[in-house]
């Protein structure tokens, strides 16, 4: 009589998924978790009248879209242009001073895009400092003016290369030299090697990076509104700003999620299934580093301009209204009860963002199929959304359940989380495809169970782009605003909050002490990161 055997449910989600149920139920609630936003605003957007609708398909709409996918390719493009030879600088040639030139060029990112762009004008926009400077010397009456699609560009492009920049310096480290070293064996010169060789083992981390800065883009409302260029993102602020329709809101913000759908899959065609993991078992080594020689100068003449626009001059114009305000006799603030919130803000949510994309991570590399493909793009709801959009949900869904969610720490570490999830995942999930699943078979084969392979093997192959990941999430953290504003408990205030409270009432002066005080604080963790990260070169 034949044995009828009956299958636990472990036994079925393996033979189905082929995943662990130590997987499937965490990439569940992550998931869920993500597409809760969405869910409020489909639901708003359905309440939304005809005429919303159908403004949604005019040709003025459409042409609202184009220039939104326009300055979205061309910021992403610039970023790379940008971020590629700085990484392959700091990690693979002599560079002089590298320690200073890896964590300045990271610093941009801090900056609130509102910050970063009214700073641009005050310094090169028509009758800005640069034309008073000039003025007197060589006679200049004006400066060009950077509104519209040129001065968003350049705003958004200084302000988040490092973007791209992180997710390479954290795959980087991956790479194996042996693989360059048989391609100089073979006769290619250095430069032949980088272009046929390094940059195609970077292409998943500057396709990660890549996503992020279009994403963010899409979602940008502080530049492109101060540059007076009319993207998606400012007709939902303007919906909601000023006609307080958020039915209408909900429809462009759904719109929008469906265009960020489309990018992340563009993004995912291209990055492909390709492997880019070392196929031998050997440890891997340091690379040897390359000699810049007489390109030293022109290298350190880069970095320096660089810095000199995205940072310097920014920080330049911030110490020249602490300087004036304190020549008026203006009084400084105290920055300290709000750095220390923003400290924490900024840690809880990069544990948090680490903590999920570890093992979804994990998932997508290691087993692919329909449930990781769901679980990934889901990951890039809330940063494909504009800001205000998501804490909107946040603050239904809290008021709907009350205490102890509602206005609490929790529910704002959350929403960060949400916000800011793809940023930790794009840098993890890239140098997971450089890790030989060999290793961890090799692993199983002497007995160790799956979670201590994890921890043993993949998790200290992992560390630098885990630092990496943690230092791009505590950096966009610190600069987060529409959340701060609308989910923070009573009387906890961020660097943040005190910078657009003073700039909005145009106390410069004032606004420059916490602006600088970001800068700082955001520093000081950025380069212990760095110094930690053991990345080489």
């Amino acid at each position: 009589m034949n044995k009828i055997v009956v299958k636990s449910p472990n036994k079925i989600y393996r033979s189905i998924f082929r995943i662990p149920i130590g997987l499937v139920i965490p990439s569940l609630l992550v998931t869920i978790a993500c597409i809760l936003p969405l869910v409020y605003l489909i639901f708003k957007a359905l309440s939304a009248g005809a005429d919303s609708w159908l403004w949604l398909f005019r040709l003025n709409t459409l042409m609202i879209f184009w220039r939104s996918i326009i300055l979205a390719f061309s910021v992403t493009s610039t970023c790379v242009v940008i971020a590629v030879p700085i990484a392959l600088l700091i990690t693979k040639f002599d560079l002089r001073y590298k320690r200073i030139w890896e964590v300045v060029t990271l610093l941009p990112l801090v900056i609130p895009s509102y910050v970063g762009a009214y700073l641009l004008m005050s310094a090169m926009g028509p009758k800005g400092l640069f034309q008073q400077t000039l003025h007197p010397i060589f006679g200049v009456e004006r400066m060009p003016s950077l509104y519209g699609f040129a001065g968003a560009l350049i705003t958004l492009s200084l302000l988040n290369f490092p973007y791209v920049l992180l997710t390479i310096r954290g795959t980087i480290s991956q790479l194996d030299p042996a693989q360059e070293e048989s391609s100089r064996l073979l006769g290619l010169n250095r430069l032949q090697t980088l272009i046929k060789v390094t940059l195609p083992q970077l292409r998943p981390a500057i396709l990660s990076g890549g996503l992020l800065v279009s994403l963010y883009t899409l979602s940008d409302f502080g530049a492109v509104s101060l540059m007076r260029y009319k993207t998606f993102t400012w007709s939902i602020y303007n919906q909601y700003g000023a006609s307080f329709d958020m039915n209408a809101a909900a429809l462009l913000s759904v719109s929008l999620c469906v265009l960020a759908t489309l990018v992340v899959y563009f993004e995912s065609f291209i990055r492909g299934n390709k492997k880019y993991f070392n196929t031998s078992m050997g440890t891997l080594r340091a690379p040897r580093v390359m000699k810049l020689g007489l390109w030293q100068i022109p290298s350190q003449i880069f970095c320096l301009l660089l810095t000199v626009f995205s940072l310097g001059i920014p920080t330049s114009i911030l110490c020249y209204w602490l300087f004036r305000g304190l020549t008026s006799g203006e009084s400084i603030i105290n920055v300290f009860e709000s750095a220390g919130n923003s400290l924490i803000l900024a840690s809880l949510t990069s544990i948090c963002v680490i903590a999920v994309v570890l093992p979804v991570s994990y998932l997508v590399v290691r087993y692919g199929g329909i449930l990781a493909t769901i679980v990934e793009k889901s990951c890039f709801v809330g940063f494909a959304l504009p800001s205000i959009a998501v804490s909107l949900s946040l603050v239904f869904l809290g008021s709907r359940i009350g205490y102890p969610i509602y206005q609490s720490m929790g529910l704002l570490v959350f929403a960060c989380a949400l916000l800011y999830l793809p940023t930790g995942l794009g840098s993890v999930r890239s140098s997971m495809l450089h890790i030989s699943p060999k290793l961890e078979e090799s692993s199983k084969t002497l007995g160790k169970s799956s979670l201590s392979t994890y921890t043993k093997i993949t998790l200290p192959l992992l560390r630098p782009s885990i630092l990496m990941g943690i230092a791009i999430v505590f950096l966009v953290t610190m600069k987060e605003l529409p959340a701060v504003l609308m989910l923070s408990p009573l009387d906890f205030h961020t660097l943040t909050t005190d910078i657009w409270t003073y700039s909005s009432e145009a106390f410069f002066a004032k606004a420059a002490v916490p602006s600088l005080t970001l800068l700082l604080v955001s520093s000081i963790p950025l380069t212990l990161a760095m110094l930690k990260s053991g990345l080489r070169g």
